[in-house]
């Protein structure tokens, strides 16, 4: 298969949901599991946007589709959860358009997908 070429920027171009009610979700949702939110956090978003590339940004909302299912099996913060697993399915969504997702970022989208329709 031919992958179109991306800017090595593109990525930034994604909707700002993330950056902007991720860090909030993430704190809510981490609290209520007990867990530390120091590696999803704000300061995570700001480094990966500062410095990041668009490897690292699918790393990151791996992480947060990780942290959407322990939301979900624990059936704690079950709004916020909701809420950030529909922020991450539709930059899933519309990652390709500037960015080529792996098979795995696939599966994590398709999970999304269920884990909401199930809702």
């Amino acid at each position: 298969m031919t992958h179109r070429n991306f800017g090595r920027h593109d990525w930034l171009g994604l909707t700002p949901e993330v950056e902007r009610f991720g860090p909030l979700l993430v704190d809510r949702i981490t609290a209520a599991l007990g867990e530390s939110h120091d590696a999803l956090g704000e300061a995570r978003v700001e480094a990966l946007i500062r410095t990041g590339d668009a490897a690292a940004w699918l790393t990151y909302l791996g992480a947060l589709t990780a942290l959407v299912d322990r939301g979900s099996q624990s059936g704690v913060a079950m709004a916020e959860t909701e809420i950030l697993a529909e922020i991450l399915r539709d930059q899933y969504r519309l990652a390709p358009g500037v960015l080529v997702l792996s098979e795995t970022d696939m599966a994590r989208s398709d999970h999304l997908e269920t884990l909401l329709e199930t809702r």
